[in-house]
């Protein structure tokens, strides 16, 4: 009876310890490391009151009809088709404006994440 009681007890005390040993949880889902935050969160892109003046201001110049760039970005539409070309040039890149001074990380900010959103004429 000794020897079962002895046996029963190691198999009791290995499940505890495989027990304890998975107590862990999931790291990657667990409060210390909580999922990265939307960089978009309480970002103000909104075509009409933000994306667009921007362009006017800083893209403009060039980007008119008649203007030394290659295409006019002067209406919604114009604008939406070159998006992804906008923000690989002004957002990611850097490369335009052309002659002026790079956009701010807030501006970048507004028009990557107005182009992220789908680029609604809103």
């Amino acid at each position: 009876m000794k020897k079962n009681s002895f046996f029963s007890t190691g198999i009791l005390l290995a499940c505890i310890a495989v027990s304890l040993a998975n107590c862990g949880g999931d790291k990657e889902n667990s409060i210390d490391n909580p999922p990265p935050a939307d960089p978009c969160d309480g970002v103000n892109a909104k075509f009409a009151a933000n994306v667009l003046p921007l362009i006017q201001a800083k893209c403009q110049g060039c980007h008119k009809t008649g203007g030394g760039a290659p295409f006019a970005l002067e209406t919604y539409d114009q604008i939406k088709a070159k998006a992804s070309n906008i923000k690989d040039a002004a957002v990611t890149n850097s490369r335009m404006p052309k002659g002026g001074p790079a956009l701010t990380a807030a501006e970048k900010k507004t028009l990557g994440c107005w182009i992220d959103g789908g680029a609604i004429n809103n």
